[in-house]
This record gives structure tokens, sequence and C-alpha cells, in this order.
């Protein structure tokens, strides 16, 4: 406690003595302790803000020291704003007097829309006394003065009309009108049209400068259309404003310089399409035939070309022809009576008095739906089959209806043998488009030996068959009752139904006996021995030589070898020399590897030299004044653990 008290009685002591305490130095406006200028107001707020306003508000510059302030200069945040004018009851550059005052009359007399930016009066000022060293004389600093702008209410553009027709202008010639810019808002915020896309070089637009649109204010905006070739146009101009938050707004310029009248159709000059519609339903469309020349076009007949007689076209009123004035539109309706499924093929035709083009002939598309699954085969029977085999039969599904297919459920139906099952079901509800495809497979296991049946339920929206059933029948029967299999000799060994071996060229790739020795071998299998592969022969470059074989890899480790002699014959100043090598096949997991050994004639010796193997296509390129012929030996393989298939290949081979 005794310290506090010397300390209160230090600071009472050196205020007596004439020892100012510290103070804190913040903002000059007024707000908080400060020593130099403060302002009363601490801000001029304008509540007229649109064009045509006159307001002067005053702020009085006050001192808060008792020493002499410099007053250097008094201005605006930002420069060459001559919509305020800024009068000091004193002029600049002043002194005044220990805590005296004068003031600032602040005149606002708005040209235009009010600008986003913040503006303030900045006084400069620093103490008065000449001596620098002097303790108590104050820092130079700024006194800044917000000027605010009472924005009340929210601007929005307008533009009238919205339509803009100038009928003909021949090439070359212009024609002027007018749209009227109006501020639609509420208050007193004002904007400038300033912002402009005239969509086209025809098209130009003279914007007004230095207007501001007060709300219910609107100023005319010309607009001139200029053709320079023949021709039609219609598009959109925008207009906008830099007044914050105002959107743009677009009004359409519509004109020709064509002369005659000239046939078209709106939308667009593409097919007509009702896309997808169900049978027995209908479906209607309109379209404009437009006349985008300058003067009348009659038009004699509208009619559709169409085998089926789904479609129809009508004009208004049931008439059967019709005058077009300069740029007008008719209606044309398009009536589909979806009797007969299938693909639509038709064709509008329009007939008029245009010159260039008297018949105009629009594609009439779409479908008529009525999806239609069929399911093959219709019944599926194993007949006897081993105890111990596991044998899938595959089911196909296909749209054979127009329009899209879907199948919501594949399920057994009650009283299935649950010895049959569902294999590679595709995630459901499954849809198939006209034409498409799907298969699922059902298994059946031989447990024991007597007969089995069931059913398979396929649901679909098929207006005509929602569900199918398929009947399943089979019968688990004895190895010796029922060991059948494929191209290859039986086994019963243990009981069990197996094969014994395959028949000659035939391989069992998938090791399941259920389905037998299931791959034929195409020609001759060639040795899996480099120097007692399939040879090839000779292939010349100067005769453009050409070699082909086709095999398959259908055991696991099975490797086939082709080789060739690539001859490089003589030539004077070029070389024909050029060997390819393409291996053609779907199984991704079957590769080659490529050998050359050079030299002038054929070895039947494989030496394994110039090896690049893990490829699907090779080149060797010769050169010229050096010898490049070579043997070719070419290994046909499976990349480890890749399980062996019955997809073929092909080894294509050329030389020159």
């Amino acid at each position: 406690m005794r310290n506090v008290t010397v300390l209160l009685l230090a600071a009472a002591l050196g205020s007596a003595c004439g020892t100012r305490p510290p103070v804190n130095v913040s903002n000059s406006n007024g707000i908080g302790p400060f020593r130099g200028l403060r302002a009363i107001p601490r801000q001029l707020a304008f509540t007229c803000v649109v064009p045509g306003c006159d307001t002067t508000l005053v702020v009085k510059v006050q001192s808060t020291v008792n020493r002499r302030v410099a007053i250097k200069r008094v201005t605006l945040s930002r420069e060459n704003n001559a919509e305020y004018t800024l009068t000091p009851s004193i002029m600049m550059p002043a002194i005044i007097g220990a805590a005296s005052e004068f003031s600032i009359d602040v005149k606002y007399a708005p040209m235009s829309a009010p600008a986003a930016d913040d503006l303030r009066i900045v006084v400069d000022y620093t103490d008065a006394s000449p001596d620098e060293a002097d303790p108590d004389r104050i820092e130079p600093a700024k006194l800044e003065i917000p000027l605010v702008r009472r924005l009340v209410g929210e601007p929005s553009l307008d533009v009238q009309p919205r339509t803009l027709t100038f009928g003909l202008v021949r090439q070359g010639e212009t024609k002027t009108l007018p749209v009227v810019a109006r501020n639609v808002g509420f208050g007193n915020i004002s904007l400038a049209v300033d912002e402009l896309d005239a969509g086209h070089p025809w098209v130009s637009v003279a914007l007004p400068t230095g207007v501001a649109l007060v709300p219910d204010a609107g100023v005319q905006v010309p607009v001139t259309f200029k053709p320079t070739t023949r021709g039609y146009y219609q598009g959109a101009v925008l207009l906008g404003s830099t007044t914050p938050a105002v959107g743009q707004v677009e009004f359409e310029v519509e004109g020709t310089s064509f002369i005659d009248g000239v046939i078209a159709l709106e939308p667009e000059e593409r097919a007509i399409d009702f896309g997808d519609v169900p049978r027995r339903q209908r479906r209607s469309i309109t379209v404009q035939a437009a006349n985008l020349g300058g003067n009348p076009l009659f038009i004699s007949s509208v009619t559709v070309r169409d085998m089926s007689m789904n479609v129809r076209a009508s004009l208004p009123n049931a008439a059967m022809s019709a005058t077009l004035d300069p740029l007008k539109r008719l209606p044309i309706t398009l009536d589909l009576d979806a009797s007969q499924p299938g693909l639509i093929d038709a064709t509008l035709v329009i007939a008029s008095t245009d010159a260039t083009r008297p018949t105009l002939e629009i594609p009439i598309r779409g479908t008529v739906t009525e999806p239609r699954l069929e399911v093959t085969p219709t019944m599926i029977a194993w007949g006897n089959t081993p105890l111990g085999w596991q044998v899938p039969k595959q089911l196909e599904l296909k749209n054979v209806g127009f329009g899209p297919l879907t199948i919501s459920r594949i399920t057994f139906v009650g009283g299935t043998s649950n010895l049959f099952t569902l294999k590679n079901v595709p995630a459901l509800p499954m849809r198939l488009a006209t034409g498409g495809r799907g298969s699922i497979e059902v298994e059946f296991r031989a447990d024991a030996m007597t007969s089995f049946s069931g059913s398979l339920s396929i649901e679909s929206d098929d207006p005509v068959q929602q569900i199918i059933e398929v009947p399943l029948t089979a019968a688990g029967v004895s190895c010796m009752a029922g060991c059948t299999v494929a191209n290859a000799m039986p086994s019963c060994m243990n009981g069990q139904c197996g094969i014994a071996s395959c028949n000659m060229g035939y391989f069992n790739t998938d090791g399941m006996a259920s389905n037998g020795c299931e791959c034929q071998e195409t020609g001759g299998d060639p040795s899996s021995f480099c120097s007692m592969g399939v040879y090839k022969g000779v292939l010349r470059d100067t005769s453009g030589g050409t070699a082909q074989h086709q095999g398959m890899l259908p055991e696991s480790g099975d490797v086939d070898w082709i080789r060739f002699y690539a001859e490089d014959a003589s030539n004077f100043l070029s070389d024909d020399f050029d060997v390819r090598i393409n291996l053609n096949t779907t199984d991704p997991s079957i590769e080659m590897c490529v050998y050359r050994k050079g030299g002038t004639s054929h070895d039947s010796s494989c030496y394994m030299q110039g090896e690049t193997c893990g490829i699907r296509s090779y080149r060797r390129d010769g050169s010229i004044g050096t010898e490049d012929g070579a043997d070719f030996d070419i290994k046909i393989y499976r990349r480890t653990n890749a399980a062996p298939t019955c997809t073929t290949y092909t080894v294509s081979m050329s030389n020159g």
C-alpha cells in the first residue's frame, strides 16, 4: 500500500509543478484522449444523393491543445472530384491559436450515380513552433472527416421494349430505333447505363454519357442495325451498369437484308425429335415456320412423308395454306399417334414461294417404345449329371423390342430345389437398350441320385409379358450311368466322373470335367523348343515378304516358337530392309519375346541374342551400306500366374 501512495503523491506533485503526465494518443477525431485537432460532427452525412441535388454542410475543426497549430492544407482523399466543393473559413495554409477553431463548408452536388469508394476530408496539420527541440510540440498528423452518402433503397435497370424489329434493311443501308433504359428501383440511389454487349457487328448502340437515372427516370438509347451482307439476324443486346448489385438486362434485335421471302423453321432446322413415346400414347410438338425475308411469303402446303402413318402435321384452324408477312411466324403442330412400335423415320415437307428453297424438308425422329424380353433358352435341362459335378448353364436376356427394358427381379419360384443356384447375376434393376443383351448363369450341383426340378422367374417392364418363367430340370446319377465328357476319354476313378485324357488337338483349359476338353488348338501346335519352332521361311525386303501364324496357349506354361529369316538384298543408294512383328490377341496376359541374330544365311540353331521381351509390337529398320539380314526367333508366352484361356493369338511378320 505504501508504494501506491507514493505513486499517487508523485503524480499530484508533478501536476502542481506544471509537469504534464503522459497521455494516450489515438484517432485525432475526438475518440479518446488526444492532442491535436478534432471535428464536430465527426462525419458529414448527405441525404440528397441524386443528380440535381445541391447540399452544403458545415464541419467545425477545433484545436485541443494550448499551443498554436499550423494548418497546412484541406483536401479530399480522392482528387479531381467535381461533385464536392470545400470552402474553409480561413485561407490555407493557416495558423490557429491555442484551443481555437475554424469551419469548412462542404457542398455536394452529385452529377451521376454514386461511386462505390469511400471519400474523406483530410486536414494536414503540425505544431506552429519553429523550435524543433521543444518537448511539448505536437507531431505532424492528419484529421480525417468521412463524407457519407445516405443511400436508401435499391436501384434496378429495365429496358423497353424487349424486342426491336427493324424489318427489311437493305445491304449497306442503316436504320435506327430507340429503346428506353429506366431505373425501376426505389429510394434515392441512381444508376448509370455504361456497360454494353451488342452481340453482332451489324448492331451498334449509342450509350448515353454522364447520365444518372434516379428511380422512375429513363433515357432513350439509340440502336442501329446495319447489315453488311445479305442475311438475317436475331440476337440479344446486353445493357448493364457499374452501380453495385445492378444486374444486366437484355433486349432482342431482329432484322433482315433478304428482300424476297425466305422460309425457315424454328427452332433450328435440325431433326424434330419426339424422343421415346410408349406405344398407344399420343404426343404433340409445335414448331414455327418463319419468314426471314423482307416481303411476304406464301406457304402452299405442309405435309408429312411417313410410311408408318404415325405422324401428321397441321396449320392453325386446319388451314391448307397460309401467307407469312416479313419476319412473322406461323405455328405448325406435329401429332404423333404411337400405334406401331419402332423407330420414327418421317419428314416434314413445307412448300413455299421461297425462290432459293421452294421445298423445305426437316427430318422427324423418335421411337415408339415397347420393350420385349427374350430369354434364351426357354428352358434349361441338365440331363443326367454325375454325382459331385457342379454344372453351370448360361441364360441370355435380350431386349428384342424398342426402347429401354428394365429387369427388376430374378428369383427362383417357390419349390425349386436348392441345388439350383444363380451365378454372375448383374446388379438389379438391369437396364437393356434396344437390342441390348445380358446374361446370368444357373448352376446345378449333383448331390444325390434323383431327379430335380424348379423354375426361374424373371420380372421386367415388358408390357406384354411382365414375368417369364424358365423351367429347370436335372437328374443326379452315378458316374457309370452318366459320365460322358466332351472331346475326351471319361474316367470314374473313386466314383467321380473325370477326364482320363483329351482327344487329339483338345485341351481341358479351365480344369473342369463337366464341360470336357473345351479348347481346340487351331492348326498345328508349335514346339516349346526354339530350334523346333514353326519356320516361316525367308522374308525378302525387296519383295515385301510377309507371313502370319495363328495359335493358342491353352495350358498353363505353354510356349510357342515361331521363326523366320529376314533377307537384306542389295540396293543402290537405298535400303528396303524393314522388319515388323505384331502380336494381336484379346487375351491381355499373352506377350512375346523377339530374338535377333545377324548373318547372311539362315542358321537353325537358337542363340537367344538381341532379346526384346514383354512386347506386342517390334520393328527393326535397315541402314544403307550395312548387311542387316538376320534370323528372328519369336517366343509367344503368357505372363507368370496368368490363367490359361482358349483365346487365340495372331502373329504378323513382314520385311520391306
